[in-house]
């Protein structure tokens, strides 16, 4: 009875092995990190694959028969670079090796200055109390208390327009915050949905 069970447990044991012999190809970088190479000596062209995804992965496979009923094959994922151009890269597969060529982004072109408008709205502010000094001293006590009842009025009307728009420059920040949620929901949803998927690189001989 023993013999009968044993015999069953190496024959259900033979049946679940894999059909496969998984391994990890030898990688190495050239040209600073630009060209990856991927020694694959008993593979062909037709028997690898190379995938992108929008999340910046690359994804290298390959299977090819050893016996049989048995193959051997790869799975690796490589992490693309930042300043990688992820739609200039290139695959060519020669003599058992297989380059993955990643051109670097261009330099990105400087910032703009912005022209000094707070400085030169300041200086004239400062400067129209002063020339209104210089009048009000040429003119009578009279005149000062007016033209001193004018500015407070000025003053008055500037602050109030100040507060409308504060008011429309904060409503229009609301605005554009529900817009910002909105379009960030959506986003998460296209991104969810084609998180996964990967388009295929053609690979040169």
């Amino acid at each position: 009875m023993k013999k009968a069970q044993l015999a069953m447990e190496t024959m259900n044991g033979a049946a679940v092995n894999p059909p496969y012999e998984e391994f990890e190809p030898l990688c190495n970088w050239q040209h600073g990190r630009e060209t990856l190479v991927v020694h694959l000596p008993a593979f062909k062209k037709e028997q690898l694959k190379i995938q992108i995804n929008n999340l910046r992965t690359l994804k290298i496979s390959g299977e090819r028969p050893l016996e049989a009923t048995k193959s051997s094959r790869f799975i690796k994922t490589i992490k693309i670079p930042r300043d990688c151009n992820a739609k200039e890269i290139r695959a060519n597969f020669a003599d058992g090796l297989l380059y993955i060529v990643m051109p670097k982004k261009d330099s990105l072109t400087p910032k703009q200055e912005q022209p000094p408008q707070l400085q030169n709205s300041k200086v004239n502010e400062n400067s129209t109390p002063e020339s209104s000094h210089d009048q009000a001293t040429k003119l009578p006590t009279l005149a000062k208390t007016e033209k001193a009842t004018q500015k407070i009025a000025s003053h008055n009307d500037a602050n109030l327009s100040k507060n409308v728009a504060q008011d429309s420059r904060l409503k229009s920040l609301k605005m554009m915050a529900s817009n910002v949620v909105v379009v960030a929901v959506v986003a998460a949803c296209l991104g969810a949905y084609i998180m996964y998927s990967f388009r295929s690189l053609y690979v040169e001989d």
